[in-house]
């Protein structure tokens, strides 16, 4: 299996926390109202990737209007994202801000984990991930969502209430995120992004 767990530098991972007036979440912070250019379903063109032995993949993000959401990794076992292998799920919360101070054009946003799941879609790669031991597991099946949160991943762990600090700006309708692959955790507040990662835009479906 080759570079099977680039992967799991993926598990130090995206993170919400937002406010509302109302609502709070499930750690008891106070939600408030997500701004309405965010708000939506955002889709990533199909791209190249090695993790798991996937040919392709596809994010996702779903962000709502008083700051839930989900982020999806879909990976694939061919070029097109047609075949798919694998998914890996977080949920949490997002929070907007304000403007970068190194990067005054950029909104800062942050990502905090509720929670984490790998879901396998295909049995080509069950022989390869309980071989690992993936995530501590050796039990992994088809169909079956496994939760990771908190659990430890080849050295890395998605933590319940772990925040990830980024970036943010819209432009021409799409959604970029900060420079550095938007699911590698920045979990200091001064390691937030000042650039955006061009090559990957975000389509609102």
């Amino acid at each position: 299996m080759k570079r099977p767990l680039q992967w799991m530098a993926l598990l130090a991972l995206v993170q919400p926390a937002c406010k509302r007036d109302e609502k709070t979440s499930e750690t008891g912070q106070k939600l408030r109202s997500t701004p309405t250019e965010l708000r939506g379903t955002w889709l990533s063109d199909c791209m190249s990737t090695t993790t798991l032995n996937a040919v392709s993949s596809q994010r996702e993000f779903v962000i709502n209007a008083i700051g839930d959401f989900d982020r999806l990794e879909r990976y694939y076992s061919d070029p097109n994202c047609q075949h798919l292998v694998a998914t890996y799920k977080v949920v949490g919360t997002v929070e907007t801000k304000g403007p970068n101070p190194d990067k005054p054009d950029l909104e800062m946003i942050n990502f905090t984990v509720n929670e984490a799941y790998i879901t396998v879609t295909s049995d080509t790669i069950l022989d390869d991930l309980n071989r690992m031991k993936l995530c501590g597991h050796t039990d992994w099946s088809v169909a079956e969502p496994v939760h990771v949160t908190n659990a430890a991943c080849e050295g890395s762990k998605v933590q319940k209430g772990g925040v990830q600090f980024d970036s943010y700006d819209i432009r021409d309708g799409h959604l970029y995120l900060g420079e550095s692959l938007m699911f590698l955790a920045k979990d200091n507040a001064s390691d937030r992004p000042s650039e955006l990662d061009l090559k990957v835009p975000f389509t609102r479906r």
